[in-house]
């Protein structure tokens, strides 16, 4: 779900350019990882606790 809401996120900010493509993938790759990370730190400490 994470991973298709910044696919989404960054697709609807993309540009009309292959360059603008390009970016809008790799800003969604970044995007993703990092709210991948956060949201496994932020389950890890609720179980944890």
């Amino acid at each position: 779900m994470l991973i298709g809401f910044a696919g989404c996120l960054r697709g609807m900010q993309c540009g009309r350019s292959a360059l603008a493509v390009g970016e809008a993938t790799t800003s969604a790759v970044v995007t993703s990882i990092v709210l991948i990370v956060v949201s496994d730190s932020f389950i890890t400490y609720l179980l944890y606790r």
